[in-house]
């Protein structure tokens, strides 16, 4: 089963003290806590994603020459805390791979370069050269949870290491995507998609979303069982129940 991300509040400053006290002697802070929480959550999951939109945050923090999320002068990143972050997460667990927002999410704007697509161009060209960072620390790969198919976007940054993860799939142009990854992650409940989508697009593996009982069944019967796999993405705080309940229904027949 793969994991898109695990969402994580902010904890209240008794928990995050008492967590405080078993990491004495290493750095951490807010969102160590929070990729940490997020990984345990995935207790089971054979690909876990740490991270989620949370991780907004510390992007925020890397991205320099931006004030309020506007460029105001060249661009560029201090990756040493996402860096620590693969370092933290790789440590954890040795398969996971880091969700973090797209960058048309993230809400930057320009002040500073003057044209949109190269604007664009450059914040996912920097995207890239911190994934490679955090990949080089031995991180697995990558999730980009994308709201719109931006193509800029998809020809920098998609590829084997990097999935994009649709959160809203049914308001996605999934047909778009699929010119740039071969992997679809479709709701269980628009399978009825599949036949037409394999017919169109040369896919390598069909990650279905949230199935329920006898979803996953059914969609043996469209695709080979080896091409097959259980993805979920849990937005709220009740991400350990959820990863457990879609445990239970992630049962692939061979």
């Amino acid at each position: 089963m793969r994991s898109f991300g695990s969402e994580v509040g902010r904890p209240g400053v008794p928990e995050l003290a008492e967590w405080l006290k078993g990491k004495t002697g290493t750095e951490v802070d807010l969102t160590t806590y929070r990729l940490e929480r997020s990984l345990d959550a995935q207790d089971g999951v054979s690909i876990p994603a740490a991270g989620g939109l949370f991780y907004a945050e510390r992007l925020r923090e890397v991205f320099t020459s931006m004030k309020n999320g506007v460029l105001i002068d060249e661009p560029g990143v201090e990756p040493a805390a996402v860096t620590a972050d693969a370092l933290f997460v790789r440590g954890r667990c040795k398969d996971a791979r880091i969700a973090l927002p797209a960058p048309h999410i993230m809400g930057f704007r320009d002040n500073y370069i003057g044209d949109r697509e190269e604007f664009a161009e450059t914040i996912s060209d920097l995207y890239a050269g911190l994934m490679r960072d955090m990949r080089d620390q031995g991180l697995a790969g990558h999730v980009l949870i994308a709201d719109t198919p931006e193509v800029i976007e998809l020809e920098r940054l998609a590829g084997r290491k990097v999935l994009f993860f649709p959160r809203n799939p049914t308001r996605f142009d999934i047909e778009l995507l699929l010119e740039y990854q071969d992997s679809l992650i479709l709701p269980a409940t628009d399978l009825d998609r599949l036949p037409d989508l394999m017919e169109r697009f040369r896919l390598r593996k069909l990650i279905l979303l949230n199935p329920e009982e006898g979803d996953v069944v059914a969609a043996t019967g469209i695709v080979d069982a080896d091409s097959l796999e259980v993805g979920g993405y849990c937005a709220d705080t009740a991400c350990p129940d959820y990863w457990k309940r879609l445990l239970d229904r992630a049962f692939i027949p061979r």
